[in-house]
């Protein structure tokens, strides 16, 4: 695959995780252009070689159809030759460099192993009617790369209408993008290669499997099998990880203040759901017993 450029998707509440990805890219040595499918209309200045991109007739038709703004990363099925990233991703080997060997859809995160959230009901029958090791083809909606358009918008809306217009359309505000994006992909019957499978078997793209502090000497050091992105994705952002490091580094100091105010208030709402839940199971448990 020759890449031509890298797509992801952000607005002004993220410009920080943002920033530290298109810095991380640039650090690699990848000089690509960044495409930037903006989630809403809450824009930010973007760096050099960076610009907004978005395809007016998909936004209108997702309007249309109450569909929610992750799914405007539909529109990297138009193009070619990219590599999609959601922006709390740092790249840490240049993808120019790692995906030119390869060619279709190529994954490199571990859904494989723990699919959970990549399918419904009615999408894993589907997936299980096409092989009996459908897993190998499940992938993160957050990191993907493909050397071929995989829709025109005539297509993904004939697509949506069809058979699977329950999970596209109708409910798709309830299964989400990744559930929508893994079938969409599975639909196009494009080859799906995933890179920590044989016999690539890089190491795992996702931060959450590094919470070693030695992390580095016990996972990456074979530079081939090494990821060449890591994602935070499902990670809380307050939880102290060795591997956060990686993010850290390309924030200036003043960005460095504002992510730690950020995640403490995340840290601070996330005891306030969490002492919420546990009040609504007390309360629950003194009901039932007085039920008895």
């Amino acid at each position: 695959m020759k890449l031509e450029k890298i797509i992801t998707l952000a607005n002004a509440h993220v410009k920080i995780q943002f920033s530290a990805m298109e810095r991380s890219l640039r650090a690699t040595g990848c000089n690509l252009p960044i495409w930037v499918i903006p989630f809403n209309d809450d824009k930010f200045d973007l760096p050099d070689n960076s610009f907004w991109w978005e395809e007016d007739q998909l936004i209108e038709w997702a309007k249309e159809n109450n569909i929610f703004e992750m799914c405007r990363k539909y529109q990297c099925f138009f193009t070619q030759n990219y590599q999609y990233v959601d922006s709390d991703i740092i790249f840490i080997r240049n993808p120019e460099e790692v995906l030119k060997n390869y060619e279709g859809f190529i994954s490199s995160c571990t859904h494989w192993n723990n699919p959970d959230h990549t399918y419904n009901a009615q999408t894993k029958q589907y997936f299980k009617s096409k092989s009996t090791i459908w897993q190998n083809s499940i992938f993160n909606a957050g990191q993907f790369a493909c050397d071929k358009a995989l829709y025109t918008l005539e297509r993904l809306k004939e697509t949506s209408s069809g058979t699977f217009k329950k999970t596209l359309l109708d409910k798709i505000n309830i299964y989400k993008d990744q559930v929508a994006i893994n079938l969409l992909v599975s639909l196009s019957n494009v080859k799906v290669t995933n890179l920590t499978l044989p016999p690539t078997n890089m190491q795992s793209t996702w931060a959450g499997d590094y919470v070693e502090s030695n992390f580095e000497e016990l996972y990456w050091k074979d530079e081939d099998h090494k990821p060449y992105i890591i994602h935070w994705a499902g990670v809380p952002k307050f939880l102290k990880l060795p591997v956060n490091k990686y993010f850290t580094k390309f924030l200036t100091p003043r960005e460095y203040k504002e992510w730690l105010d950020y995640i403490a208030k995340e840290e601070q709402q996330n005891k306030n759901i969490s002492l919420r839940n546990f009040k609504i199971k007390i309360h629950r448990f003194k009901k039932a017993l007085e039920s008895v």
